[in-house]
């Protein structure tokens, strides 16, 4: 006999049938449909992607000398704050094209997505670290230990993430077609864009990865970089007559080809592995 249950406001179907087996048919949550439809909507970018390895050794040990002195930090405020600070060297880069015309911006507004419980499903809830590359890295760490503690109270990160849930349930009132064109108008005013996402994209999987490898993200949309970090793997490397153990990040950037050529990525993404190498800014 099939089984039918209500979880988390999301319906589930069970059956066991004779020739296919078990299966479950899940309601997809309205967080995933609309993430869905603004895939949907959103055209593909030409993209140019860089796949790189950071040795982030000696920026983490700088980082364990931080906490034992009791200041708060994290890998993940430093890597932010390493992007907001090369970025910020090549202001084009933090720029968001609309037709024919490039805003580029002086603040460095970079998303973070928090992958959080809700409706009884991990779902990436945003924040934005606002003026980034004028904040220190404990600053940035405390910025995100706030957002979560009041997702915690209040089930919401910020402004920010209020915002664009308001958004999606106004969104779902409209059939799919209609949600997709409403999609496509929001996205295409990057002062608005500016404001409730950032002009910077940057999301890791580090924490939860252990397997070696490049994340390669789905589309960059209107903005001119995303990051996604992957994981930190131990790997020997020659330094003069020794062979070392060397902590090595996997990071991928993708670039709007609209937006950034060749020379300036390639230009940016060395300043970049110098800064992080460098552990300059923890």
């Amino acid at each position: 006999m099939p089984v039918f249950s209500r979880r988390h406001n999301q319906i589930f179907y069970k059956s066991n049938d004779p020739e296919i087996g078990q299966y479950t048919i899940k309601k997809l949550s309205f967080f995933r449909r609309i993430s869905i439809d603004t895939f949907d909507a959103l055209a593909p970018s030409p993209y140019m992607l860089a796949l790189m390895e950071f040795d982030v050794t000696d920026a983490r040990r700088k980082i364990r000398q931080k906490k034992r002195n009791g200041s708060p930090v994290s890998f993940q405020s430093f890597i932010v704050k390493a992007i907001a600070s090369a970025v910020d060297e090549f202001k084009e880069l933090n720029s968001i094209i609309s037709g024919k015309r490039l805003f580029i911006f002086e603040d460095i507004d970079i998303n973070i997505p928090l992958e959080l419980n809700t409706d009884g499903e991990k779902f990436p809830r945003q924040i934005i670290i606002r003026k980034a590359d004028r904040k220190s890295a404990e600053d940035i760490f405390k910025e995100i230990e706030a957002a979560r503690s009041r997702f915690i109270q209040y089930r919401t990160t910020g402004d920010e993430d209020k915002w664009a849930n308001n958004m999606m349930r106004i969104l779902f009132v409209f059939p799919k077609f209609l949600r997709k064109i409403l999609i496509r108008e929001v996205v295409n005013k990057p002062l608005i864009v500016k404001k409730r996402s950032g002009t910077v994209h940057f999301t890791t999987v580090a924490g939860f990865s252990q397997t070696s490898g490049y994340v390669i993200p789905c589309m960059i949309g209107v903005r001119s970089l995303d990051f996604t970090l992957g994981s930190i793997q131990k790997k020997t490397a020659g330094f003069g007559n020794e062979t070392l153990s060397r902590d090595i990040l996997s990071i991928t950037v993708m670039f709007n080809h609209k937006i950034v050529d060749g020379v300036p990525a390639a230009l940016f993404s060395n300043r970049l592995k110098q800064i992080i190498e460098n552990g300059d800014f923890i």
